[in-house]
């Protein structure tokens, strides 16, 4: 059985959180572990303080929307902003020089790390990542 999750919250940082809430809660109701959870919140941080701080650039009039579809095997969750979007071409790899040291710049490679898919939309200002239920992330496999 598939549940979806739409939510649309104001561009403040403080709105994550009950958003993340009523997604974690459901990966729980679900069986997802807490390796899993751990991803979806990493996850979801990340792509959330984006939309807001880049995509809508912290205008509290602008919206980010949330959807989560949950089933028993996996949960994708996509994260849209009213921005303009990015071109993801741009995208750097922050483990190499010269970007080994900076403070910022990790968020997409994060995703990227702690979730089995990863997609964008064409104009860049929507993200959608996908956590299976059964295994994780390589990032984890390894501890």
């Amino acid at each position: 059985m598939a549940i979806k999750i739409d939510l649309r919250i104001k561009s403040k940082i403080e709105n994550i959180y009950p958003a993340e809430r009523e997604i974690l809660n459901q990966a729980s109701e679900l069986g997802y572990d807490g390796d899993a959870c751990f991803c979806l919140r990493l996850a979801m941080d990340e792509a959330l303080v984006n939309a807001i701080i880049h995509g809508n650039r912290n205008d509290q009039q602008k919206n980010v929307r949330v959807i989560a579809l949950c089933d028993d095997e996996k949960i994708a969750i996509t994260v849209q902003d009213e921005g303009d979007g990015f071109d993801q071409a741009l995208l750097v790899d922050p483990t190499k020089e010269p970007f080994l040291y900076k403070t910022s710049g990790r968020g997409v490679y994060l995703i990227q790390q702690f979730t089995h898919e990863i997609h964008f939309n064409d104009s860049g200002n929507s993200i959608t990542f996908v956590v299976n239920k059964s295994h994780p992330p390589a990032v984890l496999q390894s501890r």
